[in-house]
């Protein structure tokens, strides 16, 4: 699995940049926090949920998320493919009954 690593701008005029709540699902009004993994001549777009519906609180572990993957790197998630074979597969039963 690839290391990535972060290429960040993060004003002090934007204390929630990288932040956003999320609206559905099962962790409703928690806090996510997106951001970009570069990876050799790659990158990787990464959304994590922070678990909490403090905006404190997310500020903090996000500080603290960065700190830790531009010190150590984080590893690349593979792309799993699954899903769409499954769906690629719907598809064509479908066109085979018309």
């Amino acid at each position: 699995m690839p290391r990535g690593f972060l290429s960040l701008r993060i004003t002090s005029s934007s204390p929630s940049h990288h932040l956003y709540v999320n609206a559905g699902g099962r962790a409703v009004g928690n806090y996510w926090v997106a951001f970009t993994l570069h990876f050799g001549s790659r990158k990787r777009r990464i959304r994590r949920s922070l678990g909490t519906k403090s905006l404190a609180e997310a500020v903090r572990l996000r500080v603290e998320l960065f700190a830790r993957i531009n010190a150590e790197g984080e590893d690349v998630p593979v792309r799993s493919y699954k899903g769409f074979d499954e769906f690629r597969n719907a598809v064509e039963v479908e066109r085979k009954r018309t």
